[in-house]
């Protein structure tokens, strides 16, 4: 604020004006969001959230939304070893062998010992 000698500030019109800065904050904070695409939370979503989420999805007997909630975590984190492990056992459970062996070779070559050792087991190669 700018003074001049011999007069006093305006304290009423500095806090207005403060007043005003925070409803403009108010106001460009959810717009940034909006146009970031960070006000869409499936946007907003990682391969961690999507992981977890389709555990859970598997855990509550919900193959196909696991699996398309592991599709979207692969999709985002393409070298992360147990979500293919985990997608194979959501397949597995709606009867996609082929889909269900895919992901665990995947799984295995990308180190998921888990998978390895599954493979080993069922003569399987990775």
């Amino acid at each position: 604020m700018n003074y001049h000698a011999g007069k006093k500030p305006d304290l009423r019109e500095e806090h207005m004006t403060g007043r005003r800065k925070n409803r403009l904050k108010l106001f460009a904070l959810p717009l940034t969001l909006l146009l970031c695409g960070a006000a869409d939370p499936e946007k907003a979503k990682t391969a961690e959230d999507y992981y977890w989420s389709a555990k859970n999805k598997y855990h509550n007997g919900e193959f196909m939304e696991a699996v398309e909630d592991y599709d979207k975590a692969a999709e985002l984190a393409p070298g992360v070893a147990k979500i293919y492990g985990s997608r194979a056992a959501a397949k597995r459970k709606l009867g996609d062998r082929e889909g269900a062996l895919s992901d665990a070779r995947t799984a295995a070559r990308l180190g998921d010992r888990d998978a390895q050792r599954i493979l080993r087991t069922l003569g399987y190669d990775w």
